[in-house]
């Protein structure tokens, strides 16, 4: 039975993509190394059926450089603690390996085979982005085959982020981060102390499972992600669709900080010249900062 056997009710297809890639590298910052994708339908209620791609780069997985940190002069400091376990992984399960050619191949046939009707990411501007924002993977493209990435035509995109931090937490949110003691709110904030809204803590905030850790790899991520996007669209589909569908904003760690409430979050992501009228009415905001990218 195929994967996306689905019951007889409408569906929305969406593919959530995930990346992995080089960092503090003078030379291959950006780089993607661990690709991963999840094909699925939002609507599907008592189920998680999904369709997967979970692959290494082999350009960049291969050359033994971009494992290290480096400086400006290219001298290595340091090593990449992912890539470390994913050069592992790709040794143990070589299948896994794949040019970037062939995953890009490979992704834009199921995008088009499935009829995906959005494309998200966490970040979507880390990993695609948009406008003159170079994601990983726009940047990988170009990087590997000189040409640009552009998504499929007819394919709808959304932030998963822009959506979670403006939607999911609400006041509901904010009420229950209130009844958590210290060493539960500690689960929720940054080493800084601040509240985190990166998606590891969020699925801690829907699952309750406060010591949920994020794997830091492609396909687990992108897994973990779809359940954050069938949450959003089982809860705000029809705002989905009027206010973040291909209108990607970014996140502010102040209106996160001053517990704003969804509805007044949404009056200042959609007019934000009007940011000035809008004040908190929390007496004591919650110190945070920004970390909702990776």
């Amino acid at each position: 039975m195929n994967a996306l056997a689905f019951s007889q009710h409408s569906k929305t297809i969406c593919c959530v993509v995930d990346t992995e890639c080089c960092y503090k590298n003078s030379k291959t910052h950006g780089l993607v190394y661990h690709f991963g994708a999840v094909f699925g339908d939002l609507e599907q209620e008592h189920s998680f059926h999904t369709l997967n791609m979970d692959y290494y780069v082999k350009e960049v997985i291969s050359d033994i450089d971009n494992l290290f940190f480096k400086n400006k002069e290219g001298t290595a400091y340091g090593t990449n603690p992912a890539m470390k376990n994913a050069l592992k992984d790709a040794i143990e399960n070589p299948y896994k390996v794949k040019t970037w050619k062939d995953i890009i191949a490979e992704f834009n046939s199921k995008i088009n085979s499935m009829g995906v009707d959005y494309i998200t990411s966490y970040n979507f501007n880390f990993d695609i982005g948009t406008g003159d924002k170079v994601g990983t993977i726009r940047r990988t493209h170009q990087q590997l085959t000189d040409k640009t990435f552009y998504l499929p035509r007819g394919v709808d995109y959304f932030c998963l982020m822009d959506i979670v931090a403006h939607k999911m937490a609400n006041k509901d949110f904010y009420s229950w981060i209130k009844t958590l003691d210290k060493s539960d709110l500690d689960q929720m904030t940054t080493e800084k102390g601040n509240l985190s809204y990166s998606a590891q803590t969020m699925l801690r905030f829907l699952s309750k499972d406060l010591f949920y850790i994020e794997q830091h790899t492609a396909l687990r991520d992108a897994l973990m992600e779809f359940r954050l996007a069938m949450h959003c669209w089982k809860n705000w589909r029809a705002d989905i669709k009027k206010h973040f569908v291909n209108n990607v904003k970014p996140v502010s760690w102040q209106q996160f900080n001053n517990g704003l409430s969804s509805v007044a979050k949404m009056k200042l992501r959609n007019n934000p010249k009007k940011k000035k009228v809008i004040k908190a009415k929390a007496k004591q905001p919650i110190q945070l900062d920004m970390f909702g990218g990776k």
